[in-house]
């Protein structure tokens, strides 16, 4: 969540930090594999994976995805 608030919002930026929260994710085995926190990361990664790199992800993006983020966090 940093780094968008910190307007780190290209896809080469962000693809890497939802990669590895997801890689995370699917390590911690308490959690369901339908975690819809999971699952979320998921759609993310599909979107950025189908923009460029230097694409940037618009102010309406980047709120659903800190939305997305601090929600799967408080339900984890």
């Amino acid at each position: 969540m940093d780094a968008l608030q910190m307007n780190m919002i290209t896809v080469d930026q962000v693809h890497p930090l939802l990669s590895d929260l997801l890689s995370s994710l699917n390590k911690l085995t308490i959690l369901p594999s339908d975690f819809e926190g999971k699952t979320k990361m998921k759609e993310w990664i599909l979107m950025l994976s189908k923009m460029g790199a230097a694409d940037g992800l618009t102010k309406q993006q980047v709120r659903q995805l800190l939305f997305d983020l601090e929600s799967s966090y408080k339900f984890g």
